[in-house]
């Protein structure tokens, strides 16, 4: 049911549907547990999620896949309420796949996702951004170019180096962290030289 633009489901937190508007997806493992540790296991839900983006005709800007959790930067089709159905076969899909790969079946493997629906265009950079960037945050890699479950790379060849810096000084996550994230911009600068 739908209430004053928010889609009511009876679970926290509740999702906000907003049409024709971006949203960052967020996702973790169940405890925070680094289910997704094998690189086959972050193929399974980078290509789960690129044959869903498809079948449910999701424009999807920006994504990364870490060890426990993951970031969707996505904008639903107009009119279509499909993100929960678009989580749950993701979950559903990849939670399957990722204890067959592991012979741990009927184990819960996802969390809840959390939405947030974007402002303005800085708001959908900065995500933009944060995305990128998150493998460096949480210490994996010293620049996004360094992690291979990302998009950066995809900007890296469709838009260059330079577009990338001048995304990242323009709309800077450090505005959207929370004061203990350490961003080394002078590394992350070079990497994209």
């Amino acid at each position: 049911m739908i209430q004053n633009g928010q889609l009511l489901r009876g679970h926290h937190p509740p999702h906000l549907f907003l049409d024709e508007n971006w949203y960052i997806i967020s996702a973790h493992t169940i405890g925070k547990k680094f289910l997704l540790h094998r690189r086959e296991a972050k193929i399974l839900v980078r290509e789960t999620f690129k044959k869903l983006i498809m079948r449910f005709e999701i424009k999807l800007r920006a994504w990364v896949v870490l060890d426990n959790h993951y970031h969707l930067l996505l904008q639903p089709p107009s009119g279509k309420i499909i993100l929960s159905r678009f989580i749950g076969q993701l979950h559903g899909s990849t939670s399957y796949q990722i204890n067959q790969l592991e012979q741990r079946l009927g184990r819960q493997v996802w969390h809840n996702y959390w939405d947030t629906c974007t402002r303005e265009d800085k708001d959908f950079w900065t995500r933009f951004n944060y995305i990128h960037y998150n493998p460096v945050k949480h210490g994996y890699v010293k620049s996004p170019a360094d992690w291979e479950f990302s998009s950066y790379h995809y900007y890296l060849r469709t838009k260059g180096p330079e577009w990338l810096q001048d995304m990242f000084l323009s709309y800077p996550i450090i505005d959207f962290s929370d004061g203990r994230d350490s961003f080394d911009i002078d590394n992350n600068q070079n990497a994209l030289e």
